[in-house]
């Protein structure tokens, strides 16, 4: 991804997008030094509306001193993924305002001027709040009701309270994905848990499917029928 040119830009749905970052989760943060470019990892802590952002200082026992790549008027790139919602990467360039060590070692920023997206699957999918069952495709046995965010003929992404009762998927499970809006009540998916994240309210899962992708399309139309 090319460096980012120093413009006002920001539409509506950049600003959406910038504001759907979750406190909590990795950010990667790109680095200059007078002699190299460094990539590391850290966490995105939060923002003060439009004044600025906060990220958590990278760990210097694991990525090494950064003291000259991180200080008062630096640029530098953050780069984050926004997994939960559209399966994006967006970055953006900001410039140090301040590094805090007490209470805690912070890194206050410049709001961003612009943003560049890149779409992070191979295939477009529709976001969709689909009702569906989740059954333990070997034992037969239900697991809990979740709600698909995004779906396409290869797979789909779904949501799970945390609070919601019944047990929660595990990673690399097999299931069966049974829809309540389906005109054919024995027409499911099936399908592997391929990742999971989390916020403080939800689990987020994503379901690569095993149906055969003219089955999956037929599903589709017939749910988007019911619930368009």
């Amino acid at each position: 991804m090319a460096i980012l040119q120093d413009k006002v830009g920001l539409t509506n749905e950049d600003l959406r997008k910038i504001r759907s970052m979750r406190p909590g989760r990795p950010v990667d943060l790109q680095l200059t030094t007078a002699t190299t470019t460094k990539r590391v990892r850290t966490e995105f802590v939060g923002m003060d509306g439009t004044r600025c952002m906060i990220f958590r200082y990278p760990d210097e026992g694991k990525w090494g001193s950064l003291g000259d790549g991180i200080f008062k008027d630096k640029s530098m790139i953050a780069r984050y993924i926004l997994e939960d919602d559209t399966g994006e990467i967006i970055a953006f360039k900001v410039k140090i305002k301040l590094v805090t060590t007490k209470p805690s070692h912070l890194i206050f920023t410049s709001f961003p001027l612009i943003i560049q997206r890149h779409d992070l699957r191979a295939e477009p999918r529709a976001k969709t709040r689909i009702a569906t069952s989740l059954i333990d495709e070997l034992s037969d046995s239900a697991i809990c009701d979740s709600v698909v965010l995004d779906i396409s003929v290869n797979g789909c992404r779904m949501s799970i309270e945390k609070a919601a009762s019944g047990t929660k998927p595990k990673l690399r499970q097999f299931v069966k994905m049974y829809f309540a809006t389906a005109k054919d009540k024995n027409m499911f998916l099936t399908g592997t848990i391929m990742n999971s994240n989390s916020d403080e309210v939800s689990l987020y899962y994503g379901v690569k499917f095993e149906t055969p992708a003219d089955q999956v399309k037929m599903l589709l139309q017939d749910i988007m029928l019911a619930t368009g």
